[in-house]
């Protein structure tokens, strides 16, 4: 009897479903055309940086999108037809934010003398819709994957991602200039289209997976109760050391494209070109590494590592700041810093996939990602006034002591399981 020859890891329809997912996570996300287009559109008319820092707060929905997560956890929409609870929720949140983010297209301000109220009420309600899907994307990944191709799903939807980024954020800044912020975020709603078609490749999840709580009250208590069942008092730790891992990356993140436009006046079209375009490309090589290191290194000691190169990365923008501007200096910071990045996030999403029990997948992940975004963006709302305050490239130094708190709370939790074991 002839062998069947295994699938490979990487090349089949739930990984290529995935990476598209992944894209349209990423296109309306806070780190791309919520992020630095809009600072830099509101850049264009005059904004200062506090105002700038600020304007981070849009982004409040992805760090409490677990309030809405159980509704998501119980409910399903099923007009679409028999796609399972995860991809019938995807298409009805995809077609909202095309036509959302349409929409911020034409009420974005034209002069210094319009109001900002119309794209700050539509930009929120982008970072709502995408919030929502990162709830479902990322319980549909959680409830798809295993242990052996953990790592390897959440390498291809952080390149998906990536890859949104480049177009969402760099796209964005390239053309600007020539194209008008306004036909730029339309031609980006065309491409938030480009999700809907990946829903749709994305396998059908098998039925186990489609049970869902028999109630909205044990959609909201049990996955608690689930989690603390499991890990006892050291899941305490684990949610402290999500809220601080990622720190020293999301409040450099914020500070980075006044640095480059305001401070050392680049344009927007290097600026694209290099934190965007060339970041992705640098960014796909980190996750590619981050699912290698994990397989190899196993997650303690690949964690370890991607806590100490994230820190570390943002060096580079300190130096930056106190150097003139130089272009072949921007693209080996931003290209150190996009590796590291990407390595940082493979690990850190595979670490909490782990935590999480199927049957409460949509919560308990958009738990975890609610207390980490929250933290950054709270933060990065203040960056603004530690700039003005204390300088770029002090401001950038002290982004390097934030990655201390995850690694003491990291070590807490490895000899908490020593003990145990």
């Amino acid at each position: 009897m002839a062998k069947t020859k295994p699938e490979s890891l990487y090349f089949n329809r739930l990984m290529g479903g995935l990476m598209w997912l992944g894209f349209a996570s990423g296109l309306p996300g806070q780190w791309s055309l919520l992020g630095q287009p809009l600072q830099a559109w509101l850049g264009d008319l005059d904004a200062g940086e506090v105002a700038l820092g600020r304007l981070s707060l849009i982004a409040l929905p992805f760090s409490f999108n677990f309030l809405w997560a159980p509704f998501l956890d119980r409910f399903g929409v099923t007009f679409f037809g028999k796609f399972g609870r995860r991809r019938d929720w995807l298409l009805l949140i995809q077609i909202m934010l095309v036509a959302s983010v349409g929409v911020l297209g034409f009420v974005g301000p034209q002069t210094t003398s319009d109001s900002w109220l119309p794209l700050i009420i539509v930009a929120v309600c982008v970072a709502f819709f995408s919030a929502t899907q990162d709830v479902v994307a990322d319980a549909y990944r959680t409830d798809s994957l295993g242990e052996h191709n953990r790592a390897a799903g959440a390498a291809v939807f952080v390149n998906g991602y990536r890859l949104a980024m480049a177009i969402g954020g760099g796209g964005a800044m390239y053309f600007a200039d020539s194209l008008g912020w306004q036909w730029v975020y339309l031609i980006l709603a065309g491409f938030m289209a480009v999700g809907i078609l990946g829903t749709l490749f994305t396998p059908r999840l098998p039925n186990e997976a489609q049970n869902k709580p028999a109630s909205l009250q044990k959609a909201v208590i049990e996955p608690v109760i689930d989690f603390f069942t499991r890990h006892g008092k050291t899941g305490l730790l684990i949610l402290g050391f999500v809220i601080c891992f990622k720190l020293p990356d999301a409040t450099c993140r914020v500070m980075v494209t006044p640095l480059l436009q305001k401070h050392l006046a680049f344009g927007k079209d290097i600026i694209g070109m290099n934190q965007f375009w060339l970041g992705m490309g640098m960014n796909i090589i980190g996750a590619m590494l981050g699912g290698y290191l994990m397989a190899k290194l196993g997650s303690n000691k690949a964690l370890w590592l991607a806590m100490i190169l994230q820190m570390f990365s943002n060096l580079g923008f300190a130096f930056l700041a106190s150097t003139a501007p130089s272009i072949p200096l921007l693209a080996t910071v931003v290209s150190i810093e996009s590796i590291c990045s990407g390595i940082a996030t493979v690990c850190f999403i595979a670490y909490i996939m782990a935590q999480c029990n199927r049957q409460f997948s949509a919560t308990q992940y958009a738990l975890f990602t609610s207390l980490n975004a929250a933290t950054g963006t709270l933060a990065g709302s203040l960056t603004g006034d530690a700039v003005v305050a204390l300088g770029y490239q002090t401001f950038f130094l002290l982004t390097v002591i934030f990655g201390l708190p995850a690694m003491l709370l990291f070590a807490m939790i490895n000899q908490i399981n020593r003990s145990k074991q």
